[in-house]
C-alpha cells in the first residue's frame, strides 16, 4: 500500500468516526423529540378529556339547579290541586312532570314503603307498622338517579316493643 493510499483510508475512518458520531447525536435528538411528542399528545388527550368531564359536571350542575327551582314550583302545582281538584291543573302538572321526566327527574316511591335513609327524611314518628313509610310530607325526587331531594316522610314505630 503506497502512503497516500494509507493517508486516504486513515482520512476515510475518519471521517466515517465522524459521520458515526454525528448520526448517533442525531438518532438521540430524534429519539428525544419523539419521546417529547408521544408525552404531548398524552398530555393533550387527558386535557381533552378533562375539558369534556368538566362540561358534563357543568351541564349536571346546571340542569340540577334548574330543575330544583321547578320542584318548587310542581309543589306550589300539586298544593293548588289538592284544593281545587281542577281537571285542567290536573293536565297541566301531567304536562310538566312529563318535562321533567325526559330530563331525568323521577320521584322517589315512598308511600308504604320501608324507610330508606339515602332517599328519604324521617320529619315525624307515628304509631304504626315498624320502620314502614305511613304518608309523604314533602315528595322526593332523584334526576339521572341521584337523590337532589329527599322525601320527607312520615315513620311508623311499633308501640308494642318498648
Amino acid at each position: 500500500m503506497s502512503p497516500k493510499t494509507k493517508n486516504k483510508t486513515k482520512d476515510t475512518s475518519k471521517i466515517d468516526s465522524i459521520q458515526n458520531k454525528k448520526i448517533e447525536e442525531l438518532e438521540a435528538i430524534s429519539q428525544e423529540l419523539s419521546d417529547k411528542l408521544s408525552r404531548s399528545l398524552a398530555d393533550y388527550s387527558n386535557l381533552e378529556k378533562r375539558i369534556e368531564s368538566q362540561k358534563q359536571l357543568f351541564v349536571t350542575l346546571a340542569t340540577t339547579t334548574i330543575i330544583s327551582k321547578m320542584i318548587e314550583v310542581l309543589d306550589d302545582l300539586y298544593l293548588t290541586q289538592e284544593h281545587l281538584k281542577d281537571k285542567g291543573l290536573e293536565i297541566v302538572i301531567n304536562k310538566f312532570v312529563s318535562i321533567l321526566s325526559s330530563e331525568g327527574l323521577e320521584e322517589i316511591q315512598a308511600e308504604k314503603q320501608n324507610f330508606d335513609p339515602e332517599t328519604m327524611d324521617c320529619v315525624q314518628v307515628a304509631p304504626g307498622p315498624q320502620d314502614q313509610v305511613l304518608s309523604i310530607k314533602k315528595r322526593g325526587y332523584k334526576l339521572n338517579g341521584h337523590v337532589i331531594r329527599p322525601a320527607q316522610v312520615l315513620v311508623g314505630k311499633d308501640e308494642s316493643k318498648k
